[in-house]
């Protein structure tokens, strides 16, 4: 076998093959662990239930400047990117 071709098949092992079978498994990984990290997430996390015990004038402001619904794109994007830092290569 000639060697441009031996060099050719080299690479591709190197920097094809390889990247591809690492990133498969961290693939396959993460699909199969974040369905495990969900069932040990609380089911409930309705965060205005919360809420229903402060007093009306309190609310009112808290309700306002939407503070529910930013607190829950809080907490979304903290755990997004706890899990897109589990992931080796990015984190």
């Amino acid at each position: 076998m000639p060697a441009f071709l031996m060099s050719i098949v080299a690479w591709f092992v190197r920097s094809v093959l390889v990247k591809f079978l690492i990133m498969f498994a961290l693939f396959f990984v993460m699909s199969e662990f974040i369905p495990v990290l969900v069932k040990l997430l609380p089911s409930s996390t309705n965060l205005k239930d919360l809420f229903v015990l402060l007093p009306d004038s309190v609310w009112y402001f808290l309700n306002y400047f939407k503070v529910p619904t930013g607190i829950t794109m809080v907490i979304s994007a903290l755990l997004t990117r706890f899990l897109i830092r589990r992931i080796p290569i990015i984190g």
